[in-house]
């Protein structure tokens, strides 16, 4: 349990800006307890907090914005089932006499204070945390991030382009992009009108020693007739030309070849090989959005189930595909930090619009080539930069703060998550950081007690005033910094390659079936 706020046996501390709605005696229900367990449950502007009755051994602690779905149902004259479930599997169901609270219906205040439907009403913006030392706000700064790298010293093949200051020319964008220097702004902007919302070509990474990079973009504007851009053509060639070890560059698309076809339909598609020089394309087949979600259903209705037979675990495992969606992810990982690393070859990633898969890939195979990125600090600069700068939509995928949950919905972040935790069991004494900063990620991605993971772009929580009026989640880590470190580190350089099959693959108990009924789990690390 986080120093920051500990609990026990029947304790309610409330955090700096939590303030108490509602206390209210119920009945919980549930398949951890043996049998139903009287006691009260206090819900706040941030949590939903159930405290057994005395002599009892069971709390629950949910934060309001992590739920997905609140149920009713009526059940005698005077009472009523409500059943929570969580988006990191947690399900629990109380049972709520109408009569012990005349004035206020719980069921009604909760999904007020769980949905506002505005992300600017989340507890983040309520949250007044303790001055702590750390500003994790500061964690990535763009010029020293790029310095380190390489790409802003003197006499360097690249360089800042402010064609993007204030959003005005790609909105899911950073501000500051790293392009080649022999490319001026207006062969950007040209190009940007060939890429899917403009999002052009621009530098992730750069390799200390070959000068290979990883630069993302999302997919080409090519359809079915086959059109082309002169300065798009140019901006590949020129990313190909920034590394003197190599004649070729190497282009992966992220998804099945099914479904980049698909897209040419639509007016997109991906690069033709016949007009670009010197390139060798290929597709990850990685599944989209909406395949991701399914199958992370499929294993929340298998984790979540307490009758699955033992002899029938793994075939079932098996059919939720989600361990197969994961060692496809990193073996596309995989195969660009070789690419780099062994062939001295640039590599371009894209998928669709460039902020789900393309994010996956490009800071996985940044983790595996760059030792900096495995220790603390460097692990939040890699979310900080290939996440959140370049605009993976944070709100629609996890749907902060609504109950309408749309086809958006989908936990690529959490995808993630689960493959660093896939290259950690690989390298165990290669990661400065250890597996609990992992899995307090993840619920803090939902809890939104932080400003980091609110919105979809730097735009908009600029727009928002995501840092001057919230903390940023690296603040408590960077300040509690002992808590998520890895005893057994020791620092590896160079790039790591991990050998990737089905036979290596787990799952990933500590976050998927942390609310299984075998762990009688149902308290989460609050920190505040």
């Amino acid at each position: 349990m986080c120093p920051a706020h500990q609990q026990t046996h029947g304790s309610f501390v409330q955090l700096p800006g939590e303030n108490l709605i509602l206390p209210q005696e119920v009945e919980c229900v549930d398949a951890c307890f043996d049998g139903h367990i009287r006691g009260q449950l206090r819900l706040t502007n941030y949590r939903l907090f159930f405290s057994a009755a005395e002599g009892e051994p069971h709390d629950i602690d949910i934060p309001i914005h992590s739920i997905l779905k609140i149920d009713k149902k009526s059940q005698a004259e005077n009472s009523y089932r409500l059943t929570i479930q969580c988006k990191q599997f947690l399900s629990v169901q109380f049972t709520v006499n109408k009569q012990e609270r005349k004035n206020k219906d719980l069921y009604q205040c909760l999904v007020k204070q769980a949905f506002p439907g505005d992300e600017g009403r989340v507890f983040a913006y309520e949250y007044r945390a303790r001055k702590i030392k750390e500003n994790g706000w500061e964690v990535y700064d763009f010029e020293r991030e790029y310095t380190r790298m390489g790409a802003l010293r003197e006499n360097s093949k690249w360089r800042h382009s402010t064609l993007n200051k204030d959003f005005q020319h790609i909105d899911t964008y950073p501000e500051d992009l790293i392009v080649p220097a022999s490319v001026a702004d207006e062969t950007i902007r040209k190009s940007s009108y060939f890429r899917s919302i403009g999002r052009v070509p621009v530098l992730s990474w750069l390799h200390p020693t070959n000068e290979a990079s990883i630069t993302r973009c999302s997919q080409p504007c090519v359809g079915l007739s086959k059109k082309r851009c002169e300065e798009d053509e140019a901006m590949i060639a020129e990313i190909r030309k920034a590394t003197t070890k190599s004649t070729h560059i190497y282009i992966c698309d992220c998804r099945p070849s099914v479904n980049a076809h698909a897209n040419k339909a639509k007016g997109k598609g991906f690069e033709l090989p016949e007009f670009y020089e010197n390139i060798e394309f290929s597709f990850g087949n990685i599944e989209n959005i909406h395949e991701v979600r399914a199958s992370n259903n499929r294993l929340r209705d298998l984790v979540t189930s307490p009758n699955i037979e033992e002899s029938k675990w793994l075939s079932n495992l098996e059919g939720t595909k989600w361990l197969q969606h994961i060692q496809a992810i990193l073996q596309e990982a995989v195969k660009v930090a070789s690419i780099i690393e062994n062939k001295k070859s640039s590599v371009v990633v894209h998928c669709s619009d460039g902020w789900d898969r393309t994010s996956q890939i490009t800071s996985l195979a940044m983790l595996l080539l760059d030792p900096y990125y495995r220790t603390l600090q460097g692990f939040e600069v890699l979310i900080e930069k290939e996440w959140l700068s370049f605009g993976h939509q944070f709100q629609a995928r996890h749907c902060h703060g609504t109950q309408d949950i749309t086809t958006d919905y989908s936990p690529i972040f959490m995808q993630f998550l689960d493959c660093v935790w896939q290259i950690t069991q690989h390298y165990p004494y290669s990661f400065q950081f250890n597996k609990y900063l992992l899995t307090f990620i993840g619920q803090h991605l939902y809890s939104c007690l932080y400003g980091t993971f609110l919105f979809d772009s730097e735009r908009i929580r600029r727009e928002n005033e995501v840092r001057p009026k919230t903390q940023s989640l690296w603040s408590y880590v960077n300040s509690f910094s002992t808590e998520f470190l890895n005893p057994l580190y020791k620092e590896r350089l160079g790039c790591i390659l991990p050998m990737i099959s089905m036979r290596t693959i787990r799952l990933w108990r500590e976050n998927w079936m942390a609310y299984h009924p075998s762990t009688g789990s149902k308290t989460p690390c609050l920190s505040g």
